[in-house]
C-alpha cells in the first residue's frame, strides 16, 4: 500500500505489511527541519537485542513492570496477549499472564491495522489488590466499534501470577466512529490517577471536529480516579480536573485536548511531567509536553501551522489558546511519530533529561531537551532503527530505554 495513500489516513501510521516485510521505501534527510530547536551532533548509538533468549513477539506494543515481581517484565502484544518474561534477556522462558484474544479486535481477526490490545497498566497498589488494567479494541457488536478500558484481577498460577479473565470490570467504553486513531496508552500518574490517551475517532481531517469539542472524549487525554471502582460507579472524576463541574459544557474526565492520535504518552519519572508523541496527518509530526487543561490545536492546527482541510464555519475564529509543540518534524523525515520517555538512566549521560522518540516509518530516533527559559530546545538524532518499525518504547526499572519493534524484537541502546 503506497505511502502517499496512507499518510492522510494514518493514525499511528502502520502500513499493512507482512510481519517480515520492510517499511515502505522513503528517502529521508535524517535531519528534521525543526524551527523550535537547534540540533547538536552526537555519535549514533547502536540497537542491540535486549532479549536475545526470547523468540520473536507478535507486534510487541508495550513493556511494563511491577515492584511485586522484581525479576520479570511484561510484554504486551497487539493481538491480545501479555507475556511475563525474565529480566535476564538471555533466558527464553515466558509465561502467559493474560490471553485476551477472545475479545480483542486486531488485524489478524478482521480488525484494522491500528486496533488491538493497545494499553496495559498495573495498579499502584498491585501487591495488595492484584488489579491490572487494559485498553483494547472490542470485537464489534452489531457493527459498532468501541474501545474499552477494563480492570482485571490477577491470581497465583503454577508459574507465577495470571490475570483472571472472568474478573473483567468495564470502566470506560468509548464508541469509535472509525477504526483508526485509537490512541491507547493507559498509565497511572504520580498522583495515583489513571490517564488515558484517545485519538480523534479516525478517518482523516477529524471530520466531526472532535479535537476541539470538549463535549466528547475523543482527541483527548483523560484523567480519572479508579480507586474503589464498582459496576455501579466504575470511576470518579477528580474535582481538580480542569473541566470538572462544567455540566453539559464539557466532559469532566478531560485533562488535555486538541490531539489527533497521541501514540504513546509517558511520565517523566523524575519531574512528573507528562509527554506525548502526537501523530500528524499530511505534513508534521509533533512532541508535546502535556499540561492541565492544555489545548494542542488539532484540527485547527497540525503541529505549529494552520490545518487547511477542516470544515470551517464562517463565524469561526482562529484558536487563541493552542500550545505549540516542543518539537516537530516534516515529511520526508518521518510519517508517524512513536512517543517514548524522558531518559533517566545512567548509561548515556548525554541523554539525561531528554525526551526520546522515533518515527515508525523512517526509523530515525531523536532526543529533545526542552528549554523553558525561552530559548530553542536542543535536538539530537541519536540512533537509526532502519526498517525495524519502532512501534513503542519501554522504560526498564533502572531508567534505561528499550524500543519495541514490529520485527518482533525488543532492542536496547548501546
Amino acid at each position: 500500500m503506497p505511502v502517499s495513500l496512507l499518510v492522510c489516513a494514518a493514525a499511528w501510521f502502520t502500513p499493512v505489511l507482512p510481519q517480515s516485510a520492510a517499511a515502505p521505501t522513503v528517502k529521508p534527510t535524517g535531519k528534521p527541519t525543526v524551527e523550535s530547536t537547534v540540533e547538536s551532533t552526537v555519535e549514533l548509538l547502536e540497537l542491540v537485542d535486549a532479549f536475545p533468549g526470547q523468540k520473536a513477539f507478535r507486534r510487541p506494543l508495550y513493556l511494563d513492570r511491577v515492584a511485586a515481581d522484581a525479576d520479570h517484565d511484561y510484554v504486551v502484544e497487539q493481538f491480545g496477549s501479555v507475556f511475563r518474561v525474565s529480566r535476564d534477556g538471555s533466558k527464553g522462558d515466558r509465561h502467559l499472564f493474560l490471553d485476551w484474544t477472545h475479545k480483542t479486535l486486531h488485524p489478524a481477526n478482521g480488525g484494522h491495522n491500528e486496533e488491538g490490545l493497545l494499553g496495559f497498566a498495573f495498579d499502584p497498589a498491585f501487591a495488595e489488590n492484584h488489579f491490572v488494567y487494559i485498553y483494547y479494541s472490542h470485537r464489534p457488536e452489531r457493527g459498532k466499534q468501541r474501545s474499552v478500558v477494563a480492570r482485571l484481577t490477577a491470581r497465583d498460577g503454577e508459574a507465577g501470577p495470571v490475570a483472571d479473565r472472568e474478573t473483567e470490570l468495564e470502566l470506560l467504553v468509548v464508541a469509535q466512529p472509525f477504526a483508526n486513531h485509537n490512541g491507547g496508552t493507559i498509565l497511572f500518574g504520580p498522583d495515583g490517577m489513571l490517564y488515558i490517551a484517545l485519538g480523534d475517532g479516525g478517518a482523516a481531517n477529524d471530520p466531526f471536529g472532535h479535537g476541539q469539542n470538549l463535549k466528547t472524549l475523543l482527541g483527548t487525554i483523560l484523567r480519572i480516579d479508579v480507586r474503589g471502582a464498582t459496576a455501579e460507579q466504575p470511576y470518579a472524576i477528580p474535582v481538580d480536573n480542569p473541566f470538572a463541574g462544567r455540566g453539559e459544557e464539557a466532559r469532566g474526565e478531560i485533562w488535555a485536548y486538541g490531539l489527533r492520535n497521541p501514540w504513546r504518552i509517558s511520565f517523566d519519572r523524575q519531574t512528573g511531567d507528562l509527554w506525548c508523541g502526537d501523530v500528524g496527518q499530511d505534513t508534521w509530526e509533533e512532541v508535546d509536553r502535556v499540561v492541565k487543561g492544555g489545548n494542542y490545536g488539532w484540527n485547527h492546527r497540525e503541529a505549529h501551522v494552520a490545518f487547511t482541510k477542516r470544515r470551517v464555519p464562517k463565524e469561526e475564529q482562529p484558536l487563541a489558546n493552542a500550545i505549540d509543540p516542543i518539537a516537530y518534524y516534516p515529511r520526508p523525515d518521518g510519517y508517524s511519530i512513536t512517543g517514548g520517555y524522558v531518559y533517566r538512566g545512567k548509561r548515556f549521560p548525554q541523554l539525561q533529561g531528554r525526551f526520546v522518540y522515533a518515527d515508525f516509518v523512517t526509523g530515525h530516533v531523536w532526543a529533545v531537551k526542552e528549554d523553558r527559559t525561552g530559548g530553542k530546545h536542543e535536538l539530537q538524532r541519536i540512533a537509526e532503527a532502519g526498517n525495524k518499525q519502532v512501534a513503542s518504547f519501554g522504560e526498564l526499572v533502572d531508567g534505561e530505554l528499550v524500543l519495541l519493534c514490529y520485527d518482533g524484537r525488543i532492542y536496547g541502546l548501546k
